[in-house]
């Protein structure tokens, strides 16, 4: 059962956190509305995934996002979840975790179909998903890593293991059947070791070890879009006027000391239609990023994507 519940909810969360990636300041019901009514299950039953989403503290997801959320009581329901906030810059990245708790939060409309719902009874759940905003308690408790706050970041996690270790729902299957999302590559740093054997939401490989974290059990989300889309093309041949067929701005040195990146730049260089350079994702530089892609009419490939296409080919 958990086979089968593990790759349907590998699918729901691909396809619902894909179509998170243009979004930014949303009203989170018309939002999964129009979402859902045009997508049927994806699940090869006759019934959407069922998922448990555990009813966790604020601390550990809403009371990053600002000190009124933090004070408000009660769990975190579709009526009270904060929007995104549309200053959130490069946090916006990591993001997935805010998406998918509020894809669970939203009960459905008018009775279209979702490929995953939440249900109250973790006795008939498929799967569980963990709320745990585990990238922005990085970027909030000390996103330098040796900031004092640091520790906050330690204890949330030590707390939330603790927690999971003492649910029967995870004691039954080991975790196999929990998802849990980590895509800020520090994410869940201190004891991500001991949660294993769950799925994994994560964007790369770049800081996990074999035995934790592979293709056959995990699932790869992309990266929320820091850069506005372009959308003036022409609608009947949206790539006629495109002159870049490849542009990339971004760190060419990070993980395992760019190997990756830095052997693209040298199959890349001198082919007319790619734009391949290096900087870093400064506010300055994305807002400079945006008005060159608008230029240079071309399919914009932000910081991170080249690498984690050739991480992924490495890993199946």
């Amino acid at each position: 059962m958990y086979g089968k519940a593990a790759i349907c909810l590998a699918l729901a969360i691909v396809f619902l956190v894909s179509c998170s990636i243009y979004i930014g300041n949303v009203d989170i019901r018309s939002y999964f509305f129009s979402l859902q009514s045009a997508q049927r299950s994806i699940c090869a039953t006759d019934r959407p995934l069922w998922v448990y989403m555990y009813d966790l503290p604020r601390k550990f997801n809403v009371a990053m996002m600002g000190r009124r959320y933090a004070e408000e009581a009660g769990p975190v329901t579709r009526e009270n979840l904060p929007l995104w906030p549309a200053n959130g810059g490069v946090r916006r990245q990591h993001s997935v975790e805010y998406w998918l708790m509020a894809s669970l939060l939203y009960d459905g409309e008018g009775g279209e179909e979702r490929g995953a719902v939440r249900v109250s009874d973790p006795e008939t759940a498929d799967a569980f998903f963990v709320p745990f905003f585990s990238s922005l308690s990085v970027n909030t408790h000390g996103h330098n890593m040796t900031d004092p706050e640091t520790e906050v970041d330690r204890q949330l996690q030590a707390e939330l293991v603790e927690f999971l270790r003492q649910s029967k729902y995870y004691q039954r299957s080991g975790g196999r059947d929990h998802v849990i999302p980590m895509t800020h590559p520090n994410a869940f740093r201190f004891h991500r070791q001991q949660l294993n054997a769950s799925i994994l939401i994560v964007v790369d490989f770049g800081r996990y070890p074999r035995n934790m974290s592979t293709l056959s059990k995990d699932v790869v989300s992309p990266y929320v879009h820091v850069v506005e889309s372009f959308t003036d093309d022409d609608p009947l041949d949206p790539y006629e006027n495109r002159t870049t067929l490849l542009f990339f701005r971004g760190n060419t040195v990070r993980k395992d000391e760019g190997k990756i990146r830095v052997k693209l730049a040298k199959i890349l260089k001198g082919i007319a239609d790619v734009h391949y350079e290096k900087s870093a994702a400064t506010p300055s530089n994305i807002k400079c990023l945006q008005r060159e892609c608008a230029c240079r009419n071309s399919v914009c490939i932000l910081q991170g994507t080249l690498h984690h296409l050739a991480d992924y080919s490495m890993r199946s």
